[in-house]
């Protein structure tokens, strides 16, 4: 944990915000509003275009999937050139051209492979977007509020995903090839979001004058910083009972449950995010008293409930896959705070991109892995007990967080972070 913030207290009283947090807000809650309505709509509905519109495989599906989560593996080599940069400005320009130009593209697939490869483009510059939106919200958020503003941010995040996850769905049940515009569409919008995280101002960070070698780094500071290794064993084990699922889910509600676009869009993306929009502000002020081991803990175990209600859902129809989703949008009101500030926790000071990079890196590892092992499950098991082995793993990585939560808290009192 972060030695240098043991003085510090929850209890302490908190100061009014600054201007900075204000005008940090102010942008951060547009590129959440941007971000979200791209990721709304790929989030719920990327594998049903493959599947329904350009007739992917399962296989071909699965590589979707996985695509998402393998640009984030980018992460570890461009964490060593952002270490070398006073500020990250430059990188997220670069973000933001990447992602119109790839989503462009969108408009002359014609094969579940061409897709893939833009969807995979549009996803890489996550690795940068992410861990320089955690310097970011590190160096210009007061510790005792970030996780509440970062709530606001997610909020809206939900909200836009929302709206836009449900016109997207709504769209394509008219003319399914509409997915031709509606993905560069989102795809601008995401780019301009990028654009408007450029735009906050931040301190200039010391840079490093050599470039690290990105795995060597990695094992250094897990054997440097423990803690933050068990953090991310857990959440490891926690992403790869989730992501084990990933592929399966959008071929259960298209092919056993036979869902329309809309009704997968009002799953997948109105339902799966309802609960985040109202609760993410209460959650993230949660979130700032206890350390991340608690909070994830609990987290998770709400999330464990999703796959086993989807699990349910296989012999009582719809509804009950309806309310599986709101029991995911519970569950990762929680976790999406706690994944995406969490490292900053444990980072040094002017380490906290690189720590995200980790995060992130990690998160590529497990999506090389989870997907494929639950297209064998699925292959061979089924749909009801890959659900179940998915359920397992969740319940398993909410327990060894409590367990390391419990184990930080009897060697100190409750530590602020920074």
């Amino acid at each position: 944990m972060r030695g240098g913030d043991a003085h510090l207290s929850f209890r302490e009283p908190q100061r009014p915000m600054e201007q900075i947090e204000k005008k940090t807000l102010k942008f951060h809650l547009g590129f959440s509003a941007l971000d979200g309505a791209a990721a709304g709509v790929l989030m719920s509905l990327q594998e049903v275009i493959a599947r329904k519109a350009l007739g992917a495989s399962p296989a071909e599906v699965t590589v979707l999937f996985m695509s998402t989560h393998l640009a984030r593996f980018s992460a570890v080599f461009f964490a060593g050139f952002m270490q070398k940069l006073r500020h990250y400005r430059g990188m997220l320009l670069l973000a933001a051209a990447v992602r119109i130009i790839s989503t462009a593209m969108v408009y002359f697939v014609r094969s579940p492979v061409a897709f893939i490869a833009a969807v995979w483009v549009f996803q890489l510059p996550q690795g940068i977007i992410n861990p320089a939106q955690n310097y970011i919200l590190s160096k210009n958020y007061n510790s005792q509020r970030r996780g509440k503003l970062y709530g606001y941010a997610l909020s809206v995040t939900n909200l836009f995903a929302l709206v836009f996850s449900y016109l997207a769905g709504s769209v394509l049940d008219i003319n399914q090839q509409y997915f031709r515009y509606i993905i560069p569409a989102v795809g601008f919008l995401a780019g301009m979001g990028a654009v408007m995280l450029a735009l906050i101002p931040t301190p200039e960070r010391k840079p490093e004058r050599t470039i690290p070698r990105p795995f060597s780094n990695m094992i250094r500071i897990f054997r440097k910083n423990p803690d933050f290794w068990r953090f991310e064993r857990n959440f490891f084990i926690y992403g790869f009972g989730f992501l084990l699922i990933g592929p399966v889910v959008p071929l259960f509600l298209v092919d056993v449950l036979g869902m329309s676009y809309r009704e997968v869009s009002l799953a997948r993306g109105v339902l799966a995010m309802s609960l985040q929009i109202v609760f993410a502000p209460v959650t993230g002020k949660i979130h700032d008293k206890y350390n991340p081991f608690q909070f994830a803990g609990m987290a998770l175990g709400t999330l464990a409930f999703f796959p086993v209600v989807l699990y349910i859902s296989g012999f009582v129809g719809k509804i009950m896959a309806y309310a599986a989703f709101v029991v995911r949008s519970a569950g990762m009101t929680g976790t999406s705070i706690v994944w995406n500030l969490g490292s900053i926790f444990f980072a040094d000071r002017d380490d906290e991109a690189t720590y995200q990079a980790i995060h992130l890196t990690m998160t590529g590892i497990r999506g090389l892995t989870a997907p494929i092992m639950g297209y064998i499950s699925l292959t061979f098991l089924g749909y009801s007990r890959t659900f179940l082995v998915s359920a397992a793993l969740l319940f398993f990585a909410s327990f060894l967080m409590y367990l390391d939560g419990r184990r930080i808290n009897r060697q100190s009192q409750p530590i602020a972070p920074r």
